[in-house]
């Protein structure tokens, strides 16, 4: 089996997640469409590892093919190198380049402070907000109206041998138990699944595998990604409600 590594660290309160809730009424908001595929705007060849297959650093990574996704949208892709991958993880996990004993993985929420922050490869986020990712219906719209989704799992060793073989990950029995965490980021869904980018390509991923293994989901909110004629994304954020709670926070 390939060198496939985890690294994302149980989920972790940060006072700077916001709520989605507040300024998105998902009721309020068309169903989803049937379908989306972003992650194919991305052309082949044009995702990558980024050192996920020698580091735990599955959370940097995936905030890098959102970047990418985001910034070839507005049509000139922008991928994070490896020294920067590396740079952006050490910087908030604490890893020493060539102390494989720190190398022990990074906890979502960081990450994304860090981006909003400190910024990767030039290009920063104005914030982050955590939704329901219990909730399909609230996913799908996510993915569709915010363009990506940066999602939390708990990793079976049976998702590990489906990717190795191709495969969808979908539910088994028995899993051969959790092998870590592990962050991924969705840029596109279907009826029956949604697929990730990890380890440098896409991953399919059935919506009842998704049910029991997510234990956390997020969206960025990225000037990228708004309308500047009316200051509101896609799905009707209110940016100017949004960037005075992002003040007050940063008080």
């Amino acid at each position: 089996m390939a060198q496939r590594m985890l690294g994302k660290k149980p989920p972790k309160k940060n006072l700077k997640t916001l709520s989605l809730a507040k300024y998105l009424d998902a009721t309020a908001l068309p169903v989803a469409v049937e379908k989306v595929y972003r992650e194919y705007d991305v052309p082949p060849g044009g995702w990558q590892v980024l050192m996920n297959n020698e580091l735990g650093c599955c959370t940097i990574s995936a905030i890098s093919h959102m970047l990418a996704m985001f910034s070839e949208h507005t049509g000139t892709l922008v991928m994070p190198t490896d020294d920067e991958v590396v740079a952006a993880y050490s910087a908030v996990s604490g890893y020493v380049p060539g102390s494989p004993a720190t190398d022990n993985g990074a906890a979502i929420t960081d990450v994304l402070e860090y981006w909003q922050t400190i910024g990767i490869a030039g290009h920063k986020i104005l914030g982050w907000a955590a939704i329901d990712q219990t909730n399909i219906a609230a996913v799908k719209q996510a993915i569709q109206f915010f363009g990506a989704v940066d999602v939390g799992v708990n990793l079976p060793n049976s998702a590990l041998e489906q990717n190795e073989l191709g495969q969808p990950w979908s539910i088994v029995s028995p899993d051969g138990g959790i092998a870590g965490g592990h962050s991924v980021c969705h840029f596109g869904f279907g009826s029956e699944g949604t697929n990730c980018i990890t380890w440098g390509a896409r991953q399919g991923m059935e919506w009842d595998w998704f049910e029991k293994y997510c234990d956390e989901a997020f969206v960025v909110i990225t000037e990228d990604w708004i309308n500047q004629a009316t200051q509101q994304t896609p799905g009707g954020l209110d940016l100017a409600t949004l960037q005075a709670d992002l003040a007050a926070l940063r008080a």
